[in-house]
């Protein structure tokens, strides 16, 4: 039995390494493009949140060879309403418009919009719906610094050669 399973184990990784299988996050795709990036100027709490994300994963740069230029809009809405009407959820639905130029060329090498949102209990103090709102806005800028990337990441692994 033990043997089965390990042959088994041996043939897919011989398998995946014959097809040419490689991670996306890799260090062979970013090896061009971390610390490439310089970004717009965040003029809110948000943008300064999501600018941080994606500096982490990207890398900082002054004067890169591209430029990512983003805008971030949000909104609450409220869920889980009560028949007094009180709100003991909140939902946080945040969108990112984005476009990645060369700085050189100002070619447009992408632009997109991605979305998702967040939820939050908005019940107990208000020092504690205070937290959770902001603990929202923050995880909300990572999961949308994730899909920026993610979209980057593909489409500079597509446009290589």
């Amino acid at each position: 039995m033990l043997w089965s399973s390990r042959r088994a184990f041996l043939i897919s990784v011989a398998a995946l390494a014959g097809c040419g299988f490689q991670p996306a996050y890799d260090t062979q795709g970013m090896r061009g493009l971390y610390g490439q990036i310089s970004y717009s100027e965040p003029t809110d709490k948000n943008m300064f949140h999501l600018r941080q994300q994606l500096e982490q994963r990207l890398g900082r740069s002054g004067t890169g060879l591209y430029r990512l230029d983003f805008s971030v809009d949000t909104r609450t809405e409220r869920t889980a309403v009560a028949f007094d009407g009180q709100a003991f959820r909140q939902q946080i639905h945040g969108e990112v418009t984005y476009t990645l130029t060369q700085t050189d060329s100002a070619k447009v090498i992408l632009s997109g919009k991605r979305g998702t949102f967040v939820g939050y209990a908005s019940t107990g103090t208000t020092t504690a719906s205070l937290a959770s709102a902001r603990d929202a806005n923050q995880r909300l800028m990572v999961q949308l610094a994730d899909m920026v990337v993610t979209d980057i990441l593909i489409k500079m692994r597509s446009a290589r050669p």
